[in-house]
């Protein structure tokens, strides 16, 4: 199939009743609340709900795709829809990063048609990074997944890097230390980076993206091998008769989930323990020491999995917001409203 990488490597958080980090409150003088627009735009929540279940509708990949955004905003400057942002002629922005530069349009299409609804009821009241936060809820819900708290009152950002995704966001290629060293420096355990990244049950990533396990594959003795033997024989070589013309048609893609690809269920880490994992961070998880257990744990128990995924998508999405003067709500989530602040 010929779709957009929808890549989701993320984190969950187990709660402090397992004796982890319980989920972090917003900056001092934030007021993020989960009634937050109740007086001045009652029906925000309906409205953007209403927008992207439709969209989900029409297009079944636009829950993976606005996952991926969220996560790829929350991880470089925080929840704060600097990801939106458009580059133009005069000021680059995160959409110029490497590593954004699949970002699937369908999750931007989404933010921005809940923008315009939004702005009809109640002009200058919604951030948009608040409707990226509920948005993501959303479309968890919609496909089987838990709902979970989204406090809101978020702002949104008045700068967008184009140097730090690169640096801040996890690769695909990354080993479980880099991943666990990654997400410590956000506050974020390991049993939460295996967590969150069970947010692959959903989308697609490219072939390149996993197109080393399965040609010309060596070893760490350097032995040529037909594919990464961790991998389900009849899997590697169906993936490799679908990428076989990557090389040409960078499009191609697979399904992360091959068994449940557009529900939200505990099958990826089911499909880890049978060789069915897709990227080479998927299988690292289920073979690294640190995280294995928690692969285990998911797999065996749904609701253990909801419940942990629910807190720490909470927790994600409580990450470096912008209060107040910090930052502002956009007319239009793809443009500042008085160009970017000066750096």
């Amino acid at each position: 199939m010929r779709l957009s990488l929808l890549l989701l490597v993320a984190a969950l958080s187990a709660g402090a009743a397992r004796g982890q980090p319980p989920v972090p409150v917003p900056p001092a003088g934030g007021k993020l609340t989960a009634e937050y627009y109740s007086q001045s735009c009652p029906r925000a929540e309906r409205i953007i709900a209403e927008v992207v279940q439709s969209k989900q509708m029409a297009n079944p990949t636009t829950a993976a795709a606005v996952l991926r955004v969220f996560f790829h905003d929350c991880f470089v400057s925080g929840c704060d829809a600097s990801v939106l942002i458009a580059s133009n002629q005069f000021a680059k922005s995160e959409h110029d990063a490497e590593i954004n530069h699949s970002l699937p349009g369908d999750a931007f299409d989404a933010v921005t048609r809940a923008k315009l609804a939004l702005e009809l009821e109640c002009p200058g009241v919604v951030s948009c990074a608040d409707i990226l936060a509920l948005a993501s809820r959303v479309l968890v819900t919609m496909t089987g997944g838990p709902r979970y708290p989204v406090p809101l009152g978020r702002k949104d950002s008045l700068s967008s890097s184009p140097t730090a995704p690169d640096v801040e966001l996890p690769h695909t290629n990354f080993t479980v230390d880099r991943l666990i060293q990654m997400f410590a420096a956000k506050g974020f355990t390991v049993q939460e980076l295996v967590a969150l990244s069970g947010a692959h049950t959903l989308g697609f990533s490219h072939c390149k993206e996993f197109a080393d396990r399965l040609f010309n594959y060596r070893d760490k003795g350097g032995k040529l091998e037909p594919f990464d033997p961790s991998m389900n024989p009849s899997y590697a070589k169906g993936l490799q008769v679908a990428c076989k013309d990557y090389l040409n048609d960078s499009t191609i893609a697979a399904f992360n989930d091959i068994m449940t690809p557009g529900k939200f269920d505990n099958m990826y880490f089911l499909n880890l323990q049978r060789g069915l994992g897709l990227l080479s961070t998927d299988e690292e998880l289920w073979t690294d020491p640190r995280t294995k257990p928690f692969v285990q744990l998911y797999a065996a128990n749904a609701t253990t999995f909801f419940d942990d995924f629910g807190r720490a998508m909470e927790k994600l999405s409580l990450l470096g917001v912008k209060t107040g003067a910090d930052g502002e709500i956009r007319r239009r989530c793809d443009t500042y409203n008085h160009g970017p602040m000066p750096k």
